[in-house]
C-alpha cells in the first residue's frame, strides 16, 4: 500500500512538473513573440527616422517612437532660452545626461507645464539629444500606470541624435561633394583593380606611366564634369591620386605626371 502511495505521489509530481514546464515554455514563447513584434516596429520607425526629409517629419517620428515606451512624450528645443532657463532643463543641457525630476513649475517652468497639459504622473524624465557634442533638443517623457522604459528612451534619444536632418547644401557645395566622391571612387577603383600596377608604380616611382590610360581618362572626365562648371573647384582627383595611389608622396607619381589641373 505504501509503495502504491509513493508511486502515486511521484506520478502526480511528474505530471505537475510537466505541466509547469509546458506552461513556462508557452509563456516564454508569448514573451518572445511580443518582444519580436516590438523590435520590428521599432526598427521600422528607426528606418523612417533616418529617411526623414525635414525637422518636422523627424520630430513627429521621434515622438511616435518615444510613445511606445512612455505615457506622454514631447520634444523641446534646447536653443530656446525660455526652456533651458528652467532648472531641470538647464541641468540636462549642462550634464548631457538623462535627468529624472518632479513635474513641477519650480523644475520645468510654468510655460512647459502649460504646454504639456494635465498629467497624473508626479515624475518625468528629460533625455538630451546631442548633435556634434552639443545638446540641441530634449526629449521629455512621463510614465503612466506602467513604469517608463528608460533604457529604450535613451536609445531613442541616441538614434534621434544620429538622424537629425541636415540643411541641403548650396548648389556649389553639392557640386564639390560630388567631385570629392568621384575622385575617391576612381582612385579606390585603381588601387583595388590594378593593385599589382600600383605596387610597381610606387616601387619605381612612376605611377603615372604605368596607369596613364586610366589617370588621363579620369582627369578628362573630372575636368568636364566639375572644373568647367566651377572655376574655383579644387583638383580633388589629383589629391586622391596622390593620397590613395602614392601614399601621400606626390613624387611617386613620376616626372611625367602633369600635376594638378588648373
Amino acid at each position: 500500500m505504501a509503495e502504491l502511495e509513493t508511486a502515486t505521489r511521484e506520478q502526480i509530481a511528474q505530471v505537475l512538473a510537466d505541466r509547469f514546464a509546458s506552461a513556462r515554455e508557452a509563456f516564454q514563447k508569448e514573451i518572445a513573440a511580443g518582444e519580436l513584434a516590438l523590435s520590428e516596429r521599432f526598427n521600422q520607425m528607426a528606418r523612417r527616422l533616418r529617411l526623414a526629409e525635414n525637422s518636422a517629419e523627424w520630430k513627429a517620428i521621434v515622438l511616435e517612437i518615444a510613445s511606445l515606451f512612455a505615457a506622454k512624450a514631447a520634444l523641446f528645443d534646447a536653443t530656446d532660452t525660455a526652456i533651458v532657463e528652467a532648472p531641470a532643463f538647464a541641468t540636462a543641457v549642462e550634464s548631457k545626461d538623462t535627468i529624472v525630476t518632479v513635474r513641477a513649475a519650480s523644475e520645468l517652468s510654468a510655460q512647459v507645464l502649460e504646454t504639456l497639459g494635465e498629467s497624473s504622473s508626479g515624475r518625468c524624465y528629460l533625455f538630451p539629444i546631442l548633435e556634434d557634442g552639443n545638446v540641441t533638443a530634449i526629449l521629455y517623457a512621463e510614465p503612466g500606470e506602467q513604469p517608463l522604459d528608460r533604457n529604450a528612451l535613451e536609445l531613442v534619444a541616441t538614434l534621434a541624435a544620429t538622424s537629425v536632418p541636415k540643411p541641403s547644401p548650396a548648389p556649389e557645395d553639392a557640386l564639390r561633394l560630388q567631385a570629392r566622391r568621384f575622385a575617391r571612387v576612381r582612385a579606390a577603383e585603381m588601387r583595388l583593380y590594378d593593385s599589382p600596377a600600383v605596387l610597381e608604380g610606387r616601387k619605381h616611382r612612376n605611377l603615372y606611366i604605368i596607369l596613364r590610360a586610366k589617370i588621363d581618362s579620369g582627369r578628362q572626365e573630372f575636368r568636364n564634369l566639375y572644373l568647367r562648371n566651377c572655376p574655383s573647384m579644387a583638383d580633388y582627383f589629383h589629391e586622391e591620386l596622390v593620397r590613395t595611389l602614392a601614399n601621400g608622396d606626390a613624387e611617386a607619381m613620376g616626372a611625367e605626371y602633369p600635376g594638378p589641373m588648373a
